[in-house]
């Protein structure tokens, strides 16, 4: 409406007009109050989504580091198994040349034992021979 227009209103036309200006000028704030919540639900719903994202870098983080850890786990636990394969590599070429020592004792003694008991057996021949030789002279 122009000034005009206005000017040739009467009061109770322009308390009309008044009332449906205030009408719509509330309908407006609500409409704007209603945007304005929904805005600040799309402003929340961002701030979460920069929240997982942000609580994604920190996981992926986390993984890294549990990742790391078992690679340096696996690390140690692979030089310690050689650590313990070469030691028991060690003591088992030690066991065997021991073995082998204790094999050529066992042999020398076994021969020097058979030797005594061939010595043993040849003098225990070689006196019953000579006492029946005696024998034979006293008869």
């Amino acid at each position: 409406m122009t000034e005009k227009e206005l000017k040739k209103l009467n009061r109770y036309q322009l308390l009309e007009l008044l009332v449906m200006q205030t009408e719509r000028a509330d309908e407006l704030q609500k409409k704007v109050d209603e945007l304005q919540e929904r805005l600040a639900e799309r402003e929340l719903g961002f701030s979460k989504l920069g929240s997982i994202a942000e609580a994604a870098v920190q996981v992926a983080g986390v993984f890294e580091a549990a990742e790391q850890a078992a690679e340096l786990y696996l690390e140690s636990a692979q030089k310690q198994a050689a650590d313990i394969v070469a030691r028991a590599r060690h003591q088992a070429a030690g066991i065997i040349v021991q073995a082998r020592a204790d094999v050529l004792y066992i042999t020398d003694v076994r021969e020097d034992i058979q030797e005594d008991i061939q010595e043993d057996i040849q003098e225990d021949s070689n006196m019953a021979a000579g006492k029946r030789h005696a024998d034979d002279k006293e008869i």
